[in-house]
């Protein structure tokens, strides 16, 4: 198969959010100074950010590539 190699960046770069946000999963939920809601609006937040990085690499980066 002969993807772009803009397609191909942008796949590292999703993979590469997503291998942060794992990471940061893991350090939320095995601190053991935060409370269980504390540990929930984290792991919250880690999802938000991360979601809102895929999608603008998905929706906003191929309008500045071409």
């Amino acid at each position: 198969m002969n993807f772009p190699i803009r397609v191909m960046l942008a796949l590292f770069v999703i993979g590469a959010f997503g291998g942060i946000a794992a990471w940061g999963m893991v350090m939320v939920l095995r601190a053991e100074r935060l409370t269980e809601a504390q540990r929930m609006i984290a792991a919250g937040g880690i999802v938000l950010v991360i979601a809102l990085l895929a999608m603008r690499v998905v929706f906003v980066w191929p309008a500045y590539c071409d």
